[in-house]
């Protein structure tokens, strides 16, 4: 079966003398899904170099209930610790071990970040130091004292990584640790970890390297014992250079489709060892070195972070964890107020809307023009959505207008989550149907849908956004 649609938006002023496109819909929502997310498909991550005593998380308050509201309303979700001074740090539990304080974290500040996970509703992935060595092996014996701590606090943890980036350590580090000798530390790493009690199911993540830059060292890595080791495979991806990004990197369809050809490497590398192994984006955003500064938090981010997710869902990854939550110039939440930038509405939506089923589906325009992706609703308390509900996203990468148009549901009502800049692409603030989002005390938002009678919608050219076909009845996404 294949179902067409069609929606209306108002249009904003700045798009009224842009051409319009008249796109035709359809999706395919025949038994054969082509992949299926969880509830857990987008987490965040913080970067290691908060842990240090004298960061004191640069600023991020753990009891901040602005913080807090606005972690809940990511949950449920994992929050990944972990980068490249992850292997510079030692754990030291009193914090009176003669010591460098700036290559030290202690029993405290881990008392606080799993207090918060707790609190927030999180599952906490840590990544430890692979650079503690011993006649060219891992030494674990801080990695223990960690655990031991971990243990006697009760804490409970979804999973560890071992080394951030291992590829890069001898430009880094003027290190070099072989993929294969990597593959053994992980394995190794696994079987202490599994003869430790009360951590028989924590997961073993890895190789959390750049697959495209490094394709034989994964695959060496696997090889080597990493095969046996990982329960998930972890790869980081950027799209460009956050020192020399441009606002139009931000729009490019021809850069968004790189993470196409990307992922399929990983796809390749990993299932000639792996075939069953779930694979993540396990650091991932839209520029590296921290992000592109006036744009990587702003709303025009949100182009490569929700096609991100779609592609992603689409070929068949478990997961995808934002760098990061805080700090850096591509943060959800602001470095100072705390206050939620546009891709964290967005990720919020996505949660709330995007179900399980992945469906394939096609736009009668070049997906420079328009791009566009399709899942099951996610069954939901905030808005009643009932199992049969459709969800598609999309995103206009022009400024060209779309008059949209989906014929199999011609007298369906259509919700429609549509949002746009407040004050143009590197605003800080954006609008739910033409409705500025922010918090009032502490509290989030209902981010109501505008309800659609009609069977045409119009959308404004650079911009994104949901429709939701609450009476689509499709029968992959009732269970049936």
């Amino acid at each position: 079966m294949k179902v067409t649609l069609s929606a209306l938006l108002l249009v904003t002023n700045s798009v009224l003398h842009a051409s319009t496109e008249v796109v035709n819909v359809s999706v395919t929502i025949s038994a054969n899904v082509v992949s299926y997310i969880d509830d857990l498909f987008v987490g965040v991550t913080l970067d290691s170099s908060l842990l240090p005593t004298t960061q004191h998380w640069k600023g991020l308050d753990f009891n901040s209930p602005k913080v807090q509201v606005l972690s809940r309303g990511l949950s449920p979700c994992y929050l990944r610790i972990g980068g490249t001074e992850g292997d510079n740090l030692t754990f030291v539990p009193t914090g009176h071990e003669t010591i460098d304080s700036n290559r030290a974290f202690t029993g405290a500040t881990w008392d606080a970040v799993n207090r918060f996970v707790q609190d927030v509703n999180w599952k906490f992935i840590f990544g430890l130091n692979v650079l503690k060595r011993k006649e060219g092996h891992w030494d674990p014996t801080n990695a223990k004292e960690l655990l031991q701590y971990n243990s006697a606090k009760g804490y409970q943890l979804a999973g560890f990584e071992l080394g951030n980036e291992a590829d890069l350590f001898p430009g880094t580090y003027n290190i070099t640790v072989s993929p294969r000798q990597l593959g053994i530390d992980v394995l190794n790493f696994k079987k202490l970890l599994r003869s430790t009690p009360g951590y028989e199911t924590t997961l073993v993540i890895g190789p959390d390297v750049n697959v495209g830059r490094s394709s034989k060292f994964v695959a060496d890595y696997f090889t080597g014992g990493g095969d046996k080791a990982v329960d998930k495979i972890t790869f980081h991806q950027y799209y460009a250079n956050g020192r020399t990004a441009h606002l139009s990197n931000f729009t490019d369809s021809k850069l968004m489709d790189t993470l196409v050809s990307y992922i399929q490497t990983g796809l390749d590398v990993a299932r000639r060892t792996n075939p069953l192994t779930p694979i993540w984006l396990g650091e991932t955003s839209s520029c590296s070195h921290g992000g592109a500064p006036g744009m990587s938090d702003r709303y025009v981010a949100g182009f490569l972070w929700l096609d991100k997710l779609g592609i992603a869902a689409r070929m068949g990854l478990k997961g995808v964890l934002r760098q990061e939550f805080y700090a850096g110039s591509y943060s959800l939440i602001d470095n100072s107020t705390f206050d939620p930038l546009p891709d964290y509405w967005l990720t919020v939506l996505y949660k709330r809307l995007v179900g399980d089923a992945v469906f394939p589906v096609k736009a009668s325009v070049n997906n420079s023009t328009v791009r566009a992706y399709a899942h099951c609703t996610k069954p939901s308390s905030y808005y009643g959505y009932v199992p049969g509900s459709l969800t598609m996203y999309f995103l206009l990468p022009t400024d060209n207008t779309a008059s949209m148009t989906f014929p199999q549901f011609p007298d369906e009502p259509v919700d429609l989550f549509w949002l746009t800049p407040v004050g143009g692409l590197t605003s800080k603030t954006v609008a739910l149907n033409n409705n500025p989002i922010e918090l009032v005390n502490n509290t989030l938002p209902e981010l109501k849908p505008k309800r659609m009678e009609t069977n045409t919608v119009t959308l404004p050219g650079k911009s994104f956004g949901f429709l939701v076909f609450p009476e689509a009845d499709v029968g992959v996404c009732s269970g049936l």
